[in-house]
């Protein structure tokens, strides 16, 4: 409770699921104080997770802020995800990826990631939701294996995770979630199958 912004008294809200087939991006609506589960059904696969907050759409959740406010280029247990005013908007909590990204846009590749890529997917889920933010913000890239060698370069790792791996988040903020089932454009074996996102009150 310590951690969420002005903890809400409501009565927390039903929970739901939703699937996220391969080249798409699903969105949903989460409350403070609600766990988000998100889960690579086949394995193998990158997955985008946006998020902008619900009384705001100028602001949002950013890798390039949540990298400089944990000092790490990877996403990893514990950390707190936060928006482009450095907010916390949630935290990472149970986690058996152990794998994520804080450095690489969405692709753009449209023979990979479904018609467009998945930055012209997401632009499509947030025209469904008929809202009109003033920025697309990248993802942060659950599963997705990135290095950092000491000359600077960067070396993507194929994708190995197994059927069934997930991470479990806290929500900090009321949001409106956006989570892509969209191929990277990196060189990297990956797989294709769907994205489960679980939204509960308690474990």
């Amino acid at each position: 409770m310590l951690l969420m912004i002005s903890p809400s008294q409501q009565a927390a809200p039903a929970e739901h699921e939703i699937v996220v087939e391969h080249g798409t991006v699903g969105a949903v609506s989460v409350r403070q104080g609600q766990l988000m589960t998100i889960v690579d059904v086949e394995g193998g696969r990158p997955v985008q997770l946006y998020a902008y907050t619900e009384a705001d759409l100028g602001e949002f959740l950013s890798p390039h802020h949540t990298r400089v406010f944990s000092n790490s280029y990877r996403l990893n247990q514990g950390m707190r995800m936060v928006t482009n005013r450095r907010r916390p908007l949630m935290v990472l909590g149970k986690d058996t990826g152990k794998k994520h990204d804080l450095l690489m846009p969405a692709s753009t590749d449209d023979t990979l990631g479904g018609p467009g890529g998945a930055r012209d997917q997401f632009r499509a889920a947030i025209a469904a939701q008929v809202l009109k933010p003033i920025k697309v913000p990248d993802p942060i890239n659950l599963f997705l294996d990135v290095e950092i060698g000491t000359d600077g370069g960067i070396t993507p790792r194929d994708l190995q995770h197994a059927a069934g791996t997930y991470v479990t988040c806290r929500v900090l903020i009321d949001c409106k979630l956006f989570v892509g089932a969209c191929a990277s454009d990196l060189p990297v074996a990956q797989k294709s199958g769907p994205v489960r996102v679980r939204i509960a009150n308690q474990l």
